[in-house]
């Protein structure tokens, strides 16, 4: 008799803290069940996610991904991919964890660095090179301005050349969600093999905040898994298992203004700059 887990589909991830299972976690949320947590009843799960990675690191695990099979078994694959910002670079000789640290303002057209305590070999890493990243960041300006789409192009071509299922997510810093002609004609991508949702999950996590005036500074230290409580894990476990079985109508709508949410994470005084950055 053939085992369960022998049946079962396998679901490969890939993104960023968002899908990260390895990352920390705080007494207080350790309960709390994440939503690969509750897929992986249902699915063999291969989780590639990286906290503080963005599309550059993901991808190389991607390339590799699809360069590993035997092309029939795509067919028996799932892949969930959290594209994050497009100016999170993994530069060489970095761990790719830490170097989201690492920024390029586009307006400005200029680098700039996300201070705090934990990363100051990374900061010596930044300033002794910042001629070559700034070199490189203005080279691929409006490669990365743009990169996202392609990526989403990218992604979908896959899943039709291999008839696999292939779901896609934005998390944090999404530039072309800010073109609204793009949200207007991104349900023309929908198909049997490949959904992208118009969502981006970071402001999903901030909208959780009743109180998100007072929350959403620089010192606000989350604490929650994946940045997500446990109300919209299950509400993304719910929505990814509708988007499998093509269900694009009937998505639930995600948690805001939680009651609780003074307890979602706490103020610390660090030495940062700029906005709250997901790692």
């Amino acid at each position: 008799m053939i085992s369960k887990k022998l049946q079962m589909k396998k679901l490969f991830i890939f993104g960023d803290s968002f899908a990260d299972s390895t990352l920390n976690t705080y007494t207080k949320f350790q309960q709390d069940t994440a939503w690969y947590e509750f897929l992986s009843s249902d699915y063999e799960i291969i989780n590639y996610g990286t906290s503080g990675t963005g599309p550059h690191y993901s991808f190389k695990e991607y390339y590799d991904f699809i360069q590993q099979f035997n092309r029939h078994e795509y067919e028996d694959y799932i892949v969930l991919f959290f594209l994050s910002g497009e100016d999170r670079i993994h530069f060489p000789n970095t761990n790719p964890r830490e170097t989201t640290s690492i920024n390029w303002d586009f307006q400005k057209k200029e680098s700039w660095f996300y201070e705090n305590n934990y990363v100051e070999k990374v900061k010596i890493y930044y300033d002794a090179f910042k001629s070559e990243i700034d070199f490189f960041y203005l080279t691929m300006h409006d490669e990365m301005s743009w990169s996202n789409m392609k990526n989403v192009g990218f992604l979908h071509m896959l899943s039709l050349l291999l008839n696999m299922k292939t779901i896609v997510f934005f998390t944090y810093g999404i530039k072309i969600l800010n073109n609204t002609w793009f949200k207007d004609y991104i349900s023309r991508l929908y198909s049997s093999n490949f959904y992208v949702s118009p969502i981006e999950l970071a402001i999903v996590a901030e909208e959780e905040f009743k109180d998100k005036d007072n929350y959403n500074t620089i010192d606000f230290q989350d604490e929650r898994r994946n940045h997500l409580s446990q109300q919209n894990h299950k509400v993304l476990y719910e929505n990814i298992k509708k988007i499998i079985v093509n269900d694009y109508k009937n998505l639930i709508p995600f948690v805001k203004d939680i009651d609780e949410s003074k307890n979602l994470g706490k103020r610390v005084h660090t030495r940062r700059t700029g906005d709250f950055i997901y790692k």
